[in-house]
């Protein structure tokens, strides 16, 4: 642990694609893509798949979407926190297609594909267009774009004692792995897209995903403290997911697969 009040980091949700919900899937856990890292200042949220649901807001919250697919949006809708007249929130993501943060979700949550707007059920909701570094508060947040279909914004938050990177949704070409490298150098904490084994990859080349053992190098060569797989493909049981893991851990022993519910302080 780092210098300083310690980062309280809960993982909400660690699957990709869709939310699932069979007795083989608890272990690892159902729901979508969400981080929950709260500060001494500041509650961020890192994607808001299904897994923000369960994700306590602060009395300043920021929600930092790395792209609009629909398993990093799923759960807003759905979130309690935008209804609470207490909670002040901003959700911030670059342009996609021309669009503006506030464009899509509006498109997004709103008829004829939801009965209402984010901001109808919110009392105080703010949308953010990212493009470069920026600040929350004391933190600096950077930002990397990576490899996937559509575009992705992989994130570096740090106050100056740590450092956590937040980098799904991308295909380690070797072009995106060295940029990738790059940008998360000697940081604390990576959570990396895993999604794919080396067989799937074959199949899934060009899906804008990362095998796990090129993640775990990833990992490696960049110097983070400890990298955490996630995103994994909603098809994948606990034991396929066990059992991976194992294997990846015997060569990469600071690499471990996230599960749901898990806390960790930074």
């Amino acid at each position: 642990m780092r210098e300083g009040k310690a980062w309280k980091i809960e993982m909400l949700g660690v699957r990709g694609s869709v939310a699932v919900t069979p007795k083989e899937y608890q272990e690892f856990g159902c729901d979508t893509t969400c981080i929950r890292i709260e500060t001494p200042e500041a509650v961020i949220f890192l994607d808001a798949g299904s897994g923000i649901m369960y994700g306590e807001a602060g009395e300043n919250t920021h929600v930092l979407i790395g792209h609009p697919h629909l398993d990093h949006l799923m759960g807003l809708s759905k979130w309690s926190a935008l209804a609470d007249p207490s909670k002040k929130i901003k959700v911030y993501m670059a342009d996609h297609e021309g669009m503006s943060c506030q464009e899509i979700l509006h498109i997004v949550f709103g008829p004829p594909f939801w009965p209402i707007h984010l901001e109808e059920i919110s009392h105080d909701l703010e949308y953010v267009s990212i493009k470069g570094s920026f600040q929350i508060g004391s933190l600096t947040v950077d930002t990397l774009e990576g490899n996937h279909p559509g575009g992705v914004t992989h994130f570096r938050i740090s106050d100056g004692k740590r450092t956590l990177v937040y980098a799904v949704d991308c295909e380690l070409t070797p072009e995106a792995a060295k940029d990738l490298e790059e940008f998360a150098k000697g940081c604390d904490l990576l959570f990396c897209d895993g999604q794919l084994t080396a067989d799937d990859a074959v199949e899934k080349r060009g899906w804008g995903h990362s095998t796990q053992t090129a993640a775990a190098k990833l990992g490696d060569k960049c110097g983070a403290g400890q990298t955490v797989l996630m995103h994994f493909d909603p098809s994948s049981t606990d034991e396929q997911l066990e059992e991976l893991e194992n294997k990846i851990k015997m060569k990469y022993p600071n690499c471990v697969f996230g599960r749901q519910g898990e806390i960790r302080y930074l």
